[in-house]
């Protein structure tokens, strides 16, 4: 076990805590912020004021402030006497000098976190410029805007104008083949241009004066291969047929007649200098004597000018980039993070009383994530907190996870900040991952300088005992924590090819442990394995959406989870068409547009429809009209929410596969877009001019409002980058394309890193050479193997590792990680002879088959009888609705089969206004909302924890149109209410687990219904309110869906939802008052047919079955009189049919059926 301890940590000087995956990183924390409340290690206790905590994101600021609150709790039950097993808790209570004392502390904190300072990095740099405005010298009314996308953007395009399209030919040609337009200019200068402490090799050289004489010539060769006809010379010289030499001759004659001056980066010069021709000629050919080709020469061996020419473009674009942007923020007195960053260490550098202050204010400052900082940031917290004195700088991170270098963390500031700590500590206790897995990791990580620097390594990682607990049973094995999946071909894999054959078998490893697990025989902890805890970790978006194809085609959902921008998503471009319309609402264009989009999805016929009907398009005129005021009276989030509602959108979405994520998208940009009309008021033209310029700087913007939201919270497979992934965990990660490999082009910058005796400083170069381009390739190598490693640390008890042969897998990540040769003969047996058997299981995957997923039934359907029933033409298929129509003659139609199962529940339709719905009794009435209700109890697990049933209901919720408020105070409550209270006979719903119920179970046998039936039904008091006395004679298949059945203590219960509104109060629930229900709607009839389908179905498939023994009887619930564990006097209905009638019953229906 490790040596580690919290308690030993000194709270002085700058400490380093490096935290492998899963080693309590954040519990490490939290423990050290209690210690600092109790001021152990200290001269004093601080209070939750004077302890600055800071991290990267606000999520993370969240989650930390949450976790220290949890962690003050625990450590007040456990001073106040409370049991724990926490060694640490108990550790801290044995030293105390003062329980009470201590506990009058912690007391104070908790009631105190209000106002902790845990900030993010940059909300502190705001926080202090704030509040020492006048020491810092910055502004009070500085706008501290996110939105420096927007500054980028502009400075692209005025660069772009200003100095690219004003460049002389040459260099304009040179410019725009680098940067075709101000989207990428912006795009190539984002990963540099906010950087600090970049040196920017080569230097900018002035070499106008060179090339001006080059350029003459380039005009003298012109003039002499025309008048001197070098054209014919070449043609005699005996060069090779078909070479370019001579091939190209016609086109240079007529190059050299045009008034434009060729380019010293023409084609020309490398085919028509003296070497090229020279190693062209054939064995008896002469190059033609003539002074023409020393100047070819002069302007080949120029050449070198045109690397200068681009690495002053460089220079030049970055720095008038720079100054625009500065510019800009003068120009609207805005700062953005970076700035916060800059003005702060500006007014630290040049000030000796700011640290001072800052020091006296806290005292005591815990920075977690360090590997994501940047040189800046450092510079500003090394100055702060010295080496030395009583202050204290703890960094806690680990270098091993540093993947965010496309943000600008810099894993070589962390190398330089290691260098000058007083003491690096090491987490090491994996309390993430299973014993195995620990194992594994550990087995591939401590290769000699795997991350690349010396000055990264892994330390193995011990298990904790609870560790061996953690079980996996595949098919009543224990698999290898490792599966590697090899995917060979006769010569290495396109990516396209890679990409489709991976994922198919990652489809059907996920489809293969699902339906095993359906069968019970793929366990995690002797509990099924269930989709939600598999994870699919891919690169891009590209290998996520070929991963959701791959599961779709197999019958699983998943959910993309993701860093993109919201803005950057189609749903963006459509809202800005529909926003155009309504702004414009008589605009013919605008609406055709508007109706055309995805989002709206109204077809070309719909619309040629319209405008051949000139009434109907009026009314469209008036609708986005309608809109248009809506907007402009009461916002645009009430507008999109009328658009929705008009256009039915939530229905017709949610039909759809990705029409959750349709919804979603839409919601998150009518909040984005409410929330900036709150904050900066401005007209409807303003708001919709800010969403484009937003959406312009949409894939350069990191703002985490933007990030997309999950679209749907339900227990589905997880698909994420590895990006995003980070900080997660999951039971079962899937890598299924683990060759990646970051590329380095050669004619784009490179930067990397160079070490001196002062740390690592950061250089970009604009023409790197072999040796350079090498530098960076290794630091994109590094990357790659962090990002590897951050991805396999996700999983607790699986990892899958998809490796195809591609083209120079050995120079990949994970090709080096499995020592895998470039030329092996097998690459299979060469990885499976190098890896312990125990650990890692290499297969050889070849084609991957379609399998569908097996969803364990929750019906069971009667087999038809072997033989054909003689069919008569009054033979047909009945249902309990259709004969309760033909009892009543209340409609001439024979049969109407529409919403099989939910057509028994009320047909009337009320629409609740918003603000009526407060209870059940005012819930929205109707086939609708008895279909979702039946849907929503079919699809919830009855046992399940709050949380799932919630996510659930929050679903449904947006299905009925109900807000967050109705959602989270009417129907979660109802259903929570619904599934608590007793049903009698000693159980709820909530008491009964899946494998005891059956939900929605479909039903078939031959039928016949006479009065004879109906005689003997009445007789035993049924069917009181029959009106029909006429001769009834049906002959067929009796159909229909029962919503559940149960088992409890060896009975069988047969349940049947009702959404009906009886009254508006309990009493009117009462089983009296149901009972009329009952008998009015005939529902005694119902429970009748539906009793008899139970009894035949569990008389054929249980061997010991009778039904006085084993029918436990039929209860009906009504839904809204349910409610809650308090009551069970109303909502439900029982009633068990005698034994001796349904036996009765049973002959009656089976007779005459051949």
């Amino acid at each position: 076990m490790s040596g580690f301890s919290t308690q030993a940590i000194p709270l002085r000087g700058r400490q380093l805590i490096e935290a492998s995956a899963g080693t309590g990183k954040t519990y490490t924390i939290t423990n050290l912020y209690i210690r600092i409340l109790l001021g152990r290690g200290i001269e004093a206790p601080l209070t939750v004021e004077k302890i600055l905590v800071l991290t990267f994101t606000n999520a993370a600021s969240a989650e930390i402030n949450h976790r220290i609150r949890k962690r003050i709790t625990e450590a007040k039950r456990v001073f106040k006497g409370g049991n724990t097993k926490d060694e640490f808790l108990v550790d801290l209570k044995n030293s105390s000098e003062d329980l009470e004392d201590d506990c009058k502390l912690l007391i104070a904190a908790s009631q105190l976190m209000d106002n902790a300072s845990i900030f993010t990095i940059h909300s502190f740099c705001a926080r202090v410029l704030n509040e020492l405005s006048l020491e810092t010298g910055s502004l009070f009314n500085q706008s501290r805007d996110p939105s420096i996308d927007i500054a980028l953007t502009q400075a692209a395009e005025d660069s772009f104008r200003r100095i690219i399209l004003g460049l002389p030919s040459l260099e304009q040609r040179l410019a725009l083949k680098i940067w075709p337009n101000p989207s990428d200019l912006a795009k190539s200068m984002k990963p540099f241009i906010f950087r600090t402490k970049v040196v920017f090799e080569p230097p900018e050289q002035n070499i106008s004066d060179e090339l001006e004489k080059i350029t003459q010539i380039t005009r003298d060769v012109k003039h002499l291969w025309i008048e001197s006809n070098i054209a014919k010379k070449l043609s005699q010289a005996g060069l090779r047929k078909n070479s370019k030499q001579l091939t190209r001759l016609e086109a240079v004659a007529r190059l050299c007649e045009e008034e434009d001056d060729i380019g010293i980066d023409h084609e020309m010069w490398e085919i028509y200098n003296t070497d090229a021709l020279s190693a062209r000629l054939t064995k008896g050919g002469e190059l033609p004597e003539h002074g023409i080709f020393s100047l070819i020469d002069k302007v080949w061996d120029a050449r070198k000018l045109v690397k200068q020419i681009k690495i002053n473009l460089w220079h030049r674009l970055l720095a008038s980039m720079k100054t625009l942007i500065t510019d800009i923020k003068i120009r609207t007195n805005e700062l953005s993070p970076d700035d916060l960053l800059s003005e702060l260490w500006a007014a630290i550098s040049e000030s000796e009383q700011i640290p001072k202050l800052l020091v006296k204010r806290w005292p005591i400052a815990l920075i977690d994530e360090f590997q994501d900082t940047d040189n800046l940031q450092y510079d500003i917290f090394s100055k702060v907190y010295g080496p030395e004195g009583s202050s204290c700088l703890l960094f806690i991170g680990d270098p091993k996870q540093a993947i965010y270098q496309f943000r600008s963390a810099d894993i070589y500031t962390y190398l330089n900040a290691k260098q000058s700590a007083n003491k690096i500590h090491n987490l090491s206790t994996n309390w993430r991952a299973s014993q195995h897995l620990i194992e594994a990791i550990n087995y591939l990580f401590s290769q000699k300088q795997i991350f690349g620097q010396t000055e990264i390594n892994y330390v193995a990682n011990d298990s904790p005992d609870q560790s061996s607990k953690m079980a996996v049973e595949i098919e009543k094995k224990t698999p290898a924590p490792f599966q590697i999946r090899l995917f060979e071909a006769e010569k290495p894999l396109t990516k396209l090819l890679a990409r489709e054959r991976c994922m198919a078998d990652t489809a059907e490893t996920v489809v293969h442990l699902l339906n095993a697990a359906a069968n019970e025989v793929a366990t995690i902890n002797q509990k099924p394995i269930n989709a939600g805890q598999i994870a699919i970790l891919v690169r891009d978006r590209s290998d996520a959406t070929a991963a959701q194809k791959a599961l779709s085609r197999r019958g699983i959902k998943s959910v993309y989870v993701t860093q993109e921008s919201i803005l950057a998503q189609q749903t963006t471009q459509d809202l800005i068409s529909v926003m155009e319309a309504i702004l414009d609402p008589s605009n013919e264009r605008l609406i055709n547009t508007a109706l055309s989009t995805r989002l709206l999805n109204v077809s070309a016929k719909e619309i040629d429809y319209l405008y051949q009907h000139s009434d109907a398009r009026q009314r469209l005129y008036a609708e986005f009209r309608g809109y248009q005021e809506v907007w402009n009276a009461q916002g645009v989030a009430l507008m999109i929410q009328n658009l929705i509602k008009q256009r039915q959108l939530a229905e017709r979405w949610l039909d759809r596969p990705d029409g959750e994520r349709q919804l979603t998208n839409l919601r998150h940009l009518s909040e984005l877009l409410q929330r900036r009309s709150l904050a900066a008021p401005c007209g409807m033209l303003l708001l919709l001019t800010w969403l484009r310029r937003e959406k312009i700087g949409s894939e350069l913007s990191s703002n985490e409002d933007y990030q997309i939201r999950l679209e749907s919270d339900e227990n589905l497979v997880k698909i994420t980058t590895i990006h995003a992934s980070k900080g997660l965990e999951y039971d079962i990660v899937m890598l299924p394309l683990a060759t990646f490999k970051s590329q380095q082009g050669t004619s784009e910058p490179a930067l990397f890193h160079q070490k001196d005796s002062y740390g690592y400083i950061a250089r970009l170069n604009f023409q790197p050479d072999e040796q350079v381009l090498g530098r960076a390739r290794q630091e994109k190598y590094e990357e790659d193997m962090r990002l590897l490693y951050v991805a396999i640390t996700r999983a607790r008890y699986l990892v899958y590792l998809g490796i195809p042969v591609v083209k120079n897998i050995a120079e990949t990540a994970v090709g080096k990680l499995l020592q895998i040769g470039e030329d092996e003969e097998s690459i299979v047996g060469s990885v499976e002879s190098k890896l312990p058997k125990k650990l890692f299981q290499v297969s050889s995957i070849r084609d991957s088959p379609i399998t569908v997923r097996f969803e364990k039934a929750d019906t069971a359907v009667l087999r038809k009888p072997p033989t054909i029933p003689t069919i008569k033409d009054d033979w047909l298929i009945h249902s309990y609705t259709g004969i309760t129509k033909q009892l009543n003659r209340d409609d001439e139609a024979y049969e109407e089969l529409s919403a099989v199962g939910y057509a028994d529940d009320e047909q009337s339709t009320h629409i609740s206004s918003k603000e009526s719905i407060v209870d059940p009794f005012t819930f929205p009435r109707g086939r609708h909302v008895g279909i979702a209700l039946h849907s929503l109890l079919e699809e919830i697990e009855f046992s399940s924890h709050e949380e799932n049933i919630e996510i659930i209901c929050r679903r449904y919720a947006i299905r009925l149109g109900l807000s967050q408020e109705q959602c989270e105070g009417v129907l979660i409550k109802w259903i929570h209410n619904i599934l608590r209270t007793s049903l009698g006979h000693g159980f709820s719903l909530s008491d009964i687990s899946s494998k005891d119920r059956i939900s929605e179970m479909e039903f078939h046998f031959p039928f016949v219904m006479n009065n004879a039936f109906l005689d003997v039904a009445k007789k035993a008091g049924y069917l009181e309110n029959t009106k029909n006395e006429e001769k009834i004679n049906l002959y067929g298949v009796m159909t229909g869906l029962i919503d559940l059945i149960v088992r409890f203590d060896e009975k069988y219960f047969l349940i049947d939802y009702k959404s009906n509104f009886v009254g508006n109060t309990f009493n009117d629930y009462t089983q009296d008052k149901l009972r009329k229900t009952i008998t009015e709607n005939r529902y005694d009839l119902q429970y009748l047919i539906y009793s008899l389908a139970l009894h035949r179905y569990l008389k054929a498939r249980i061997s010991s079955y009778n039904y006085e023994s084993n029918f436990g009887g039929v209860k009906y619930l009504f839904l809204r009189g349910m409610q809650g564990p308090e009551d069970n006097t109303t909502g439900i209905f029982f009633d068990l049919p005698p034994a001796q009638l349904i036996e009765e019953l049973d002959v009656i229906v089976r007779a005459d059926i051949q």
